[in-house]
């Protein structure tokens, strides 16, 4: 990919470079979470390699926040796969609406909105209210 792009032609087509630059930075996204996991599943295995000559407190505590943390990343490794159609990275609409007049429902609306917003932010996505 990165030949391509430095090649002169590659950059005429304004589509073309779109999409090979979004592809790009999905490709070293995917790696760079790769190598994350790789190196908390290498101190795991160092830290286990470790405790089998001599149990230290310690290195079992760091060894299981290591287990826990590469358990979150599969968890999100997993999201990302259940959520890769390519109709999955386009973007969505959501419409809240309260009944006209309640007061209940638009302060409940005003909530789901609220949070549905923190939800969106916390994962990384764009949001435009």
């Amino acid at each position: 990919m990165n030949q391509l792009i430095s090649q002169p032609t590659f950059w005429h087509n304004s589509v073309t470079y779109y999409q090979k630059l979004q592809e790009i930075e999905f490709l070293n996204a995917k790696k760079k979470q790769y190598q994350r996991s790789h190196l908390i599943l290498e101190d795991i295995k160092a830290a286990l390699e470790l405790l089998e000559l001599s149990p230290d407190e310690e290195l079992l505590q760091e060894a299981q926040t290591n287990l826990t943390q590469l358990q979150q990343e599969l968890e999100i490794v997993e999201i990302q796969q259940l959520l890769s159609d390519p109709c999955d990275e386009k973007g969505a609409f959501l419409a809240i609406t309260a009944e006209v007049g309640s007061i209940d429902a638009q302060d409940w609306a005003a909530m789901l909105l609220q949070l549905y917003h923190r939800w969106a932010v916390n994962h990384n996505h764009k949001v435009y209210i």
